[in-house]
């Protein structure tokens, strides 16, 4: 790990590593979680047992490139969220009902903290491209 990540970046990066976490148990244990009130929400327009499996392990691996500020890991994290949004979006739309749930403003939020720091994960590659070309003889 990077001691010089930023700590809105080991913030979300920490709490997208728990959500994921969760997501798998409460996928694998959804009987156990149905008694503890957590219910898993269909995706209108996919395979629910595929998506129980392949969207916590996505975020999963995302959310550790974004802890190591790897650059696949900041878009692999922006794509996510953008997909998440667009399919509460679509929901919205096919349900024709207007509300504001927790997954839209915790997305946008998300969306909102992630995207800004862009500069973190373009800025370490660019200093190990440095590095290495500086200690090259010439």
């Amino acid at each position: 790990m990077n001691e010089k990540r930023p700590l809105i970046i080991t913030f979300i990066g920490d709490i997208s590593f728990l959500i994921a976490l969760l997501s798998i148990i409460i996928a694998v244990l959804q009987n156990f979680s149905v008694k503890f009130g957590f219910h898993i929400v269909p995706f209108p327009i996919f395979s629910e047992g595929i998506m129980k499996i392949l969207l916590p392990i996505t975020f999963l691996i995302a959310s550790i490139g974004f802890l190591r500020l790897k650059r696949w890991g900041y878009w692999l994290m922006i794509i996510y969220n953008t997909f998440f949004l667009l399919v509460i979006i679509f929901w919205w739309l096919q349900n024709e009902q207007i509300f504001i749930s927790m997954s839209f403003v915790s997305t946008v939020i998300a969306l909102i903290f992630i995207i800004p720091t862009r500069k973190y994960f373009i800025n370490v590659n660019v200093k190990k491209d440095c590095v290495l070309k500086k200690q090259e003889p010439t």
